[in-house]
């Protein structure tokens, strides 16, 4: 089927990543739904695409919520085609000092948000026989991330069940793959380094191109694990992190020539 009769529902698409993927995906010809909870702003930037784009009210933590998105996505649209499962949030603070209520609040959106949408997805696409499911997970990850323990514990749980969803529903013709960004630049970022809260310099010394990531170079990995191009990939995390995860993390002094000092 032609690429210009898809469409793709995202979550948390009102900013960031987000909406970077949402105005990839409406160049490469794609129906879009921009789902978030701020659907003022998904509404205020959906006015610059009328024919291609519907924004919706979306909580993930609210299972009637997802469901009338699910539904007001295919009324607009007649299909699913993919589903990026983009929405998430953070809590800062040392796991010893951490409450159980952001503890649970990151957990809810991050992944049982996530989980939710899978369900609803897989809903319309198992019975069609095809589609694609982008997951959001994160370099933190595969790391231990001082300060941030909720949401490195809900990436790497992303991780695992976006290999579950994917063998469990290959044969049915549903692929399911995450992408797993490094430090990227978007306006929540550039507000906590501008408010002295995040100190960019360690972060671009730990990454070899020693530069963040632009919003679109993460859309670019998602639109591509959507697309016909991706269609034997399955099951896979995508790092999109200039480096980060392959990086030893020691650096390397060679040798001194001998009889210097």
């Amino acid at each position: 089927m032609s690429s210009k009769t898809r469409s793709v529902l995202i979550t948390g698409a009102a900013r960031g990543i987000g909406w970077a993927s949402a105005e990839l995906f409406v160049e490469k010809g794609w129906k879009v739904t921009l789902g978030d909870v701020d659907v003022a702003e998904a509404r205020k930037r959906a006015v610059a695409y009328p024919d291609h784009m519907l924004a919706l009210p979306l909580d993930v933590t609210d299972q009637a919520s997802v469901d009338a998105a699910f539904a007001s996505h295919l009324a607009q649209w007649g299909g699913l085609y993919a589903l990026i499962n983009n929405a998430g949030i953070q809590r800062h603070a040392p796991l010893a000092e951490l409450t159980f209520e952001n503890w649970k609040a990151v957990l809810d959106i991050n992944l049982n948000g996530s989980f939710r949408c899978l369900q609803a997805a897989a809903k319309i696409m198992l019975p069609q026989g095809s589609g694609a499911i982008v997951n959001l997970a994160s370099v933190a990850a595969t790391r231990g991330a001082a300060g941030r323990a909720p949401y490195a514990a809900s990436k790497a749980a992303i991780v695992s069940l976006t290999k579950t969803a994917a063998v469990e529903w290959a044969a049915r013709g549903l692929r399911v793959n995450a992408v797993a960004p490094g430090y990227v630049e978007t306006d929540l970022v550039r507000n906590v380094i501008k408010e002295g809260r995040l100190d960019v310099g360690p972060i671009l010394e730990r990454t070899p191109q020693r530069r963040l990531a632009d919003p679109v170079e993460i859309a670019k990995a998602i639109h591509f694990l959507c697309s016909d191009e991706a269609s034997y990939v399955n099951g896979h995390v995508f790092h999109v992190d200039g480096g980060f995860e392959a990086d030893y993390g020691v650096p390397f002094f060679p040798p001194k020539p001998a009889g210097q000092s």
